[in-house]
């Protein structure tokens, strides 16, 4: 296939650099990686580098990309360069006076807003992501990756124009709509750690996803310390390494010994424990359908119709099991819920209680 054509000189574009250090930009030599575009230095914990120190970087590895670090600014990130894409983005986070084209889309440019919520445009089926912060950056205009990917102005001038602020959703209005509780967080934290543990190269690629996740989804996330992000990462890390990531039907639950030990009094016991371990993730109050027929059909059961209702009856007469709901001619089969091995937890005063049975206390 031929390559597109660049469509600024490949050359440093050290007079727009220059005009936008001088302006007060925080600049940063890119030219690594596949696609040319990740620093040439370290510099998270820096503060502002002198000129010199960014272009001389540049002329020794031949790149002609450079970056534009994010303290104090936010640049909506979008994939595609759709109008209408960006007008939603603009409608939703106020005008802005500066738009550079990249290979796949469209950069706007704001200061970041002190207070609000920034949202993950990603969950809402958005191909946009928000960009801020001191240890991010973007490719700014006029660089040219090495793989031939072209960031050149489209609309204003970055070094002369006034941003304005990205206007977000206020704190109250943000703890009102949505967010990860206190309380839920390092649990929610743990789950989303397992569940992206596969996809990413090392600890610290997690550790920076994590991040990303509570700044952006975690309720009062100034207090979730990064420490504990780490100690997250780490476990999620020593699971992949271990062999112990369970997802789906690679998972594992517990059993009681305590109903192994109840139903060990039944006549029937094998068939009783081999039915209730089949039942739904093991929650109590949990409602669902016990049909011999759809668990018979599924293949998740080879007893006789026969031994099938007197195991259930067994795990009912066990104290495990009970009617949730009555059928109902034409509404809905009888349902089912698993019921707490101590019932007097209920009455813990931070056990939340089941919701009564339909038609408990009439039959």
């Amino acid at each position: 296939m031929t390559a597109l054509p660049r469509l600024v000189p490949s050359a440093i574009p050290s007079d727009e650099m220059a005009r936008l250090h001088q302006a007060g930009y925080s600049l940063l030599p890119l030219g690594g990686g596949e696609d040319g575009k990740s620093p040439i230095i370290g510099f998270k914990g820096k503060s502002r580098l002198p000129l010199k120190r960014i272009l001389a970087p540049m002329h020794r590895n031949g790149s002609t990309c450079y970056g534009i670090r994010l303290g104090g600014l936010a640049v909506v990130d979008c994939d595609v360069d759709d109008p209408g894409l960006i007008e939603k983005m603009e409608a939703r986070f106020g005008g802005s006076p500066v738009h550079v084209r990249t290979p796949r889309g469209r950069h706007l440019y704001y200061r970041a807003s002190g207070a609000g919520q920034f949202p993950n445009l990603r969950k809402e089926g958005l191909p946009v992501d928000i960009k801020r912060g001191a240890n991010a950056y973007v490719a700014g205009p006029g660089s040219v990756r090495s793989d031939g990917g072209c960031y050149f102005p489209a609309e204003g001038d970055l070094a002369a124009d006034r941003l304005p602020e990205l206007r977000l959703p206020t704190r109250s209005q943000q703890q009102r709509s949505h967010g990860i509780e206190k309380g839920t967080r390092n649990y929610a934290l743990s789950v989303v750690a397992i569940q992206m543990v596969e996809t990413v190269d090392d600890p610290d690629e997690l550790f920076g996803n994590l991040a990303f996740i509570r700044d952006d989804e975690c309720e009062d996330p100034a207090s979730i310390p990064d420490e504990e992000l780490r100690r997250i990462a780490d476990w999620a890390w020593a699971c992949r390494l271990e062999g112990r990531v369970y997802m789906g039907r690679n998972s594992e639950f517990r059993v009681h010994r305590y109903a192994l030990d109840l139903l060990a009094e039944y006549p029937n016991a094998s068939d009783a424990i081999a039915l209730f371990v089949t039942l739904h993730g093991h929650i109590a109050g949990k409602t669902f359908a016990l049909s011999f027929k759809g668990m018979r059909d599924a293949g998740r059961t080879d007893l006789s119709e026969r031994r099938f209702l007197a195991a259930r009856r067994s795990l009912e007469g066990a104290g495990l099991l009970e009617v949730a709901s009555r059928h109902r001619a034409a509404h809905h089969a009888r349902s089912y819920r698993l019921k707490r091995l101590h019932p007097a937890i209920a009455f813990a005063s931070n056990v939340s209680q089941l919701r009564p049975a339909q038609g408990e206390g009439v039959y």
